[in-house]
């Protein structure tokens, strides 16, 4: 058994090796955690075809498979709290529509440069994206299309940056990137109070409860506000 494992392992001749060799680096950098616990994976230059052995990790935020030899997107996990996603230098040319069903609501970087991708046209399925603030394409032949950025732009206007620069031909400001990196840790932490403190209400008034099924409809982006209010029970305050 060892033995056939070594030699399949060395000499990998099947995408079901190549995905065993990205399912064996998956278990070993996430060895003795919770898979609930594990925000971000770095995959780089491990070999694949495809992604696969990531199902399990629905907290993830980052993921970063670059120069992993990746050739299709067939099958993607669905990762509905990534929001960061490198796949730089594979040979993807296209099949973008299959993030479309993985979920990505919050995906707000996406790198695909040094890729295979040559169409303009295979780009609008990224427009599924709502939180896509970030598109890196450099390096891609469809960079080298006409009215590369203009088209892009207007395809998708949820995006803020192409190839790190905005719609009037200005760079990123790293200062401007740590500020959202912080306002979003503030949100998922205001949040995970709210959810943990809607959890206990719940529990001490019970589903029927007219407070309890206030406290559900509360926004996430204003929870943080209202539960500072003195017209919130001092049980949903309460840390």
């Amino acid at each position: 058994f060892f033995l056939v494992s070594a030699i399949a392992f060395r000499f990998p001749s099947s995408h079901r090796a190549a995905a065993m060799s990205l399912e064996a680096t998956i278990a070993q950098k996430t060895a003795g955690t919770d898979a609930s616990e594990v925000l971000e994976l770095v995959l780089d230059g491990v070999k694949a075809s495809k992604v696969t052995g990531l199902n399990q990790f629905t907290k993830l935020k980052v993921l970063q498979l670059n120069g992993c030899g990746l050739t299709s997107l067939e099958e993607f996990p669905t990762l509905p709290n990534l929001q960061r996603l490198e796949l730089a230098d594979n040979a993807l040319s296209d099949g973008l529509d299959h993030l479309q069903d993985a979920a990505l609501m919050h995906l707000k970087v996406l790198v695909l440069a040094g890729n295979k991708f040559s169409s303009l046209q295979g780009l609008e399925s990224l427009a599924s994206l709502p939180s896509l603030r970030e598109l890196d394409m450099e390096g891609c032949a469809v960079a080298e299309e006409d009215a590369y950025r203009e088209t892009v732009f207007e395809m998708l206007p949820q995006i803020k940056y192409l190839d790190g620069v905005d719609g009037d031909g200005e760079e990123k400001d790293e200062e401007e990137e740590d500020e959202e990196e912080e306002d979003d840790d503030d949100d998922e932490e205001a949040d995970e109070d709210v959810d943990s403190l809607l959890d206990e209400e719940g529990s001490e008034l019970g589903g029927d409860s007219e407070l309890g099924e206030e406290a559900q409809h509360i926004s996430p982006h204003t929870s943080s506000h209202l539960l500072t209010s003195p017209h919130i029970s001092p049980s949903l305050r309460r840390s």
